[in-house]
């Protein structure tokens, strides 16, 4: 297994999430400097969107740092799923029965 090539994707991956984080922030702020006559849920509805996508990013780069900075050639550290990488890993994990064939305790 190569380590740097099999982090090529991640970090693309990360990266092009990043970018489409800013176009989320620049939309949000722009839709709350309009005063656009929505209701309170849709507001608070953008809001929690925004949220979202701010623990989605602060997650997806705490698990890049480890698997690729902090970890950088320890395979073994390949062996579990860090815990903020569970955010990408949930639709794999909604098909197990139970989270221990994923992480080791």
């Amino acid at each position: 297994m190569d380590v740097p090539v099999s982090f090529a994707s991640p970090f693309v991956g990360g990266f092009v999430s990043a970018m489409l984080y800013g176009v989320t922030i620049l939309q949000t702020y722009i839709y709350y400097l309009n005063d656009y006559e929505d209701s309170l849920a849709i507001k608070l509805l953008v809001a929690a969107i925004w949220i979202l996508d701010t623990l989605h990013i602060l997650f997806m780069c705490h698990a890049l740092y480890f698997y690729m900075i902090t970890n950088y050639g320890v395979l073994t550290s390949l062996e579990y799923i860090v815990w903020s990488a569970l955010d990408f890993c949930s639709p794999m994990l909604l098909c197990a029965p139970d989270l221990s064939s994923y992480v080791p305790l």
